[in-house]
C-alpha cells in the first residue's frame, strides 16, 4: 500500500504511528506536513524514515496535487480539514476514486459554528473525504452529525508510541515521590491552575513532592524561583520515557484539550493520572478513583486536594493505580492504528486486507 499523507506538524507519536503503517503494508510513504511549531520544536530525526517527505509551505496547491498523482498513492490521510489547500487536492484525488481519510480530535459541543458546519457538511466535506477517523467517543458524537457513520466514522487516531514508553513500566519499582507535567506552557493547557494547585498542596503537605514541568512556552517565566519546582524545557520524544520513569503521578490541568496523548504516554509508564475533564482522552484512559482522578478546569481547590490525595496514599494504593493505567493505555497502539487504516480501507473498497507482510512466506 502506497499512502499519501497530508497532515499537520508531525510529532513523536504521530511518526510512531506511521511508521508502524508503513511496516505493517510494506508499501512506501509521502507526507506533506506543516513547519513545526517554536514550542514543539521536534528534531527531523524522528522522520528521516519517510521516502518522501515535503514542507508545506514550500508548495502551492498545484504542485502538492501534481507530487501525490505522481506518487499514485492507494489511499490518502489527512490531518483535518483546516487547511483549504490539503482539502482542494483531497477533493480531486477523491475524483480520481483514491479513498480519502480525514483525522478528527474536536469536540462535539453543540456551538453555532458546529452546528453551522453540519448543514454544509454534504457539499463541504463529502465531497473530498470518504470517512472520519476520531480520537475517541466526544469526537464521534460530531462524526455522525457530520454524517459519517459505521464504515466512514472510525475509532482512534491518536496512539503514542507504545513500546517506547512500556520499556519504562515496572509495576514493582518504587517511583521518585515527584509529580510531572508535559505540554506546552500556554494559557490553555492550564499551567496557571496548576502552579496555584502546587503552592496551595505545599502549604498543607509535610513532605511534598516535587513538580517536574517539561514544555516551551509564553509562560516559561511563570515556574522561575518556584520552591519544589524544576522546569525541564521542551524534551525530544526520545527522552520522554526516561522523564516518566522518574515521577510518580501526572498532573494534566488543561482548560481545553481536544484529546491529549500525553495522558496515553503517562498511563503506558504505569503512573496515576490527575486529569482535567476537559481532555478528551480522560474519557477513555482516566477512571476516577480507579487508575487516578479527574476534576473541573481552573479548579484550584480540587486539584490541590487530589495533590494531597496521590502524596497520602500507600506505596501500594499508588502502584495499584498505576497498574491500572498500564491496562487501560492498552486500548490505543501504534500497530492497533495501522491495522485500522488497512482494514477501514478494505472496507471502503469492498476487499479483504492484505496479510501483514511480516505473515508472508518468502516469494509472495
Amino acid at each position: 500500500m502506497r499512502v499519501a499523507v497530508l497532515f499537520s506538524r508531525l510529532s513523536g507519536y504521530m511518526a510512531a504511528c506511521l511508521r508502524a503503517l508503513k511496516e505493517r503494508t510494506g508499501g512506501e510513504m509521502l507526507v506533506i506536513r506543516h513547519a513545526p511549531a517554536a514550542n514543539a520544536p521536534y528534531d527531523d530525526r524522528h522522520f528521516a524514515w519517510i521516502d518522501q517527505l515535503y514542507d508545506r509551505h514550500a508548495m502551492g496547491r498545484e504542485e502538492m496535487l501534481a507530487s501525490v498523482r505522481a506518487f499514485a498513492p492507494d489511499a490518502v490521510f489527512m490531518a483535518g480539514w483546516f487547511d483549504r489547500d490539503y482539502l482542494a487536492v483531497a477533493r480531486a484525488l477523491r475524483k480520481d476514486h483514491i479513498p480519502v481519510i480525514a483525522g478528527c480530535d474536536t469536540q462535539w459541543t453543540g456551538s453555532l459554528r458546529q452546528r453551522v458546519g453540519c448543514l454544509i457538511a454534504p457539499r463541504h466535506l463529502h465531497t473530498a473525504i470518504d470517512a472520519l477517523w476520531v480520537s475517541g467517543e466526544r469526537q464521534r458524537q460530531l462524526a455522525q452529525r457530520l454524517g459519517y457513520s459505521g464504515a466512514r466514522c472510525w475509532h482512534g487516531v491518536y496512539a503514542c508510541d507504545w513500546n517506547r514508553f512500556d520499556a519504562v513500566y515496572d509495576p514493582e519499582v518504587e517511583r521518585p515521590k515527584a509529580f510531572l507535567f508535559v505540554g506546552r506552557y500556554i494559557p490553555i493547557k492550564g499551567l496557571d491552575t496548576l502552579i496555584a494547585a502546587y503552592r496551595r498542596y505545599r502549604q498543607e503537605a509535610s513532605e511534598p513532592w516535587a513538580l517536574h514541568c517539561a514544555g516551551t512556552g509564553e509562560l516559561a517565566p511563570m515556574l522561575e524561583g518556584l520552591p519544589g519546582v524544576t522546569n525541564l524545557g521542551f524534551v525530544q520524544p526520545d527522552r520522554l520515557p526516561q522523564l516518566f520513569a522518574e515521577a510518580g503521578a501526572f498532573v494534566l490541568p488543561s482548560g481545553r484539550e481536544p484529546w491529549g496523548v500525553v495522558v496515553q504516554e503517562a498511563t503506558v509508564a504505569g503512573l496515576p493520572v490527575l486529569c482535567s475533564t476537559a481532555s478528551g482522552a480522560s474519557v477513555h484512559l482516566v477512571q476516577d478513583g480507579y487508575n487516578g482522578f479527574l476534576f473541573e478546569p481552573g479548579d484550584v481547590n480540587h486539584l490541590a486536594r487530589l495533590m494531597q490525595r496521590i502524596d497520602e496514599a500507600s506505596e501500594e494504593e499508588r502502584r495499584e493505580m498505576g497498574r491500572a493505567s498500564h491496562a487501560l493505555s492498552r486500548q490505543f497502539t501504534p500497530e492497533r492504528w495501522a491495522e485500522t487504516f488497512v482494514q477501514g480501507i478494505s472496507d471502503l473498497k469492498g476487499e479483504s486486507p492484505p496479510e501483514p507482510v511480516a505473515h508472508r512466506e518468502e516469494g509472495e
